[in-house]
């Protein structure tokens, strides 16, 4: 079994540095973890995918200016197992900025970023790095990341789907069509995976949810994200969130006070579709069966294969936490 494994980790590996751009593939990323892609392979091709209307192709993109690079090969590798395995779509995994030209965006049904951070259009992609660039330098990639940012939103607002996984809303964080689109800005992360939390599910009848999740509530160890504006579930779909009262005590001093901390939404932006979940920190979410199928779902939902409903969640009343629809 072991040789099989060191196969399979080294052509992983092959596919992950061919997929990104040279600027990008400078910086240092753990290589895909080989028994979280094993289990993946193995779970995933028992997966139902829901029937798809065309054939599928999805971006998938993982830059990180800081944390996380310990996990965002896995993570990119195993949406692109996923969507292999279930035939649900085909994954293109690439780190390249030109893919968010608009010629290029409109060939991909939709875009996942898988764990990024930070200013992940600026280059090179290190913030140490970046810091070393002269001003003019820094505002003419500072200008370009703008546009790019502008052809990502207007590429989801015309029909385009966009999924984002954990750190996703802790991603260009100075560019406010960017957090309007995915729904929140990350602020810190209270729990993490040595605490264990109580996760409810919100809308059990979501297409997303339904035949999932096996009870309306279950046991998680992974972080668990704070959110500030333009967080408002009256403008989102919230699927999964945290119940307060049954999770173990935060590691600290938590910044809301309305006691709503969602993990899971979709939203409609324009025409297109969000799908947003902030587990995937801890390494072993992602060969966790019951989360690979819910991405799976997400995934499905953002390229319009799978409906599911975007209508907006009513607000939580004084001293509810987290509420049931």
């Amino acid at each position: 079994m072991k040789p099989i494994l060191t196969l399979f980790c080294a052509l992983l590996l092959a596919l992950t540095v061919s997929g990104q751009d040279a600027v990008a593939a400078k910086t240092s990323y753990n290589d895909p973890d080989p028994k979280v892609m094993a289990s993946v392979a193995s779970t995933a091709a028992a997966l139902p995918a829901a029937p798809s209307k065309q054939p599928r192709r999805v971006l998938v993109y993982g830059i990180s200016f800081g944390p996380h690079r310990t996990t965002i090969r896995t993570a990119q590798q195993v949406f692109a197992l996923l969507g292999k395995k279930t035939g649900a779509y085909e994954a293109v995994v690439s780190d390249d900025v030109a893919n968010f030209e608009p010629d290029k965006l409109k060939r991909f049904d939709a875009v996942i970023f898988a764990n990024t951070t930070g200013e992940v259009f600026c280059r090179p992609a290190d913030k140490d790095e970046f810091a070393a660039l002269s001003a003019d330098e820094k505002r003419k990639q500072e200008e370009n990341a703008a546009r790019l940012v502008k052809n990502l939103e207007d590429y989801v607002r015309a029909g385009g789907g966009f999924v984002g996984i954990h750190s996703a809303t802790d991603t260009l964080k100075k560019r406010k069509a960017y957090g309007d689109m995915i729904g929140a800005v990350f602020t810190q992360h209270a729990w993490g995976p040595n605490e264990t939390v109580t996760i409810k599910v919100e809308d059990p009848e979501s297409a997303l949810a339904k035949g999932v999740f096996e009870k309306e509530e279950f046991k998680f160890n992974d972080e668990i994200y704070e959110f500030r504006e333009p967080y408002d579930r009256t403008q989102l779909h919230v699927i999964l969130s945290l119940d307060l009262a049954k999770s173990d005590k935060p590691n600290r001093p938590l910044r809301r006070t309305d006691g709503d901390y969602p993990i899971a939404w979709t939203r409609s932006h324009g025409q297109g579709r969000i799908f947003y979940c902030s587990l995937g920190h801890a390494m072993s979410t992602f060969a966790d069966p019951t989360i690979l199928k819910f991405w799976l779902g997400g995934i499905q939902f953002a390229v319009g294969d799978l409906e599911a409903a975007t209508t907006p969640s009513r607000p939580l009343r004084p001293g509810e936490g987290a509420l049931v629809h």
